[in-house]
């Protein structure tokens, strides 16, 4: 249930809720760019276990595993 890179880029773009662009953010920089997720977290100020626990819940549910 992946998005393309431009699907990402456009709900990034169009979210308003800062909690939830962050987490965007964190999905379009490593699945879409395929950076490496521990790089973005240390960008986003965040942890590196902070990471892989997302990106499974986006994987797993898509868009829907990024709310709370």
């Amino acid at each position: 249930m992946s998005l393309t890179k431009g699907e990402l880029e456009t709900l990034y773009r169009n979210e308003s809720r800062a909690i939830l662009k962050e987490r965007l953010l964190l999905v379009l920089k490593a699945e879409g760019d395929g950076m490496i997720p521990s790089l973005v977290a240390k960008g986003l100020h965040r942890s590196r276990s902070w990471t892989p626990d997302l990106l499974a819940r986006y994987r797993k549910e898509g868009i829907d595993g990024l709310e709370n």
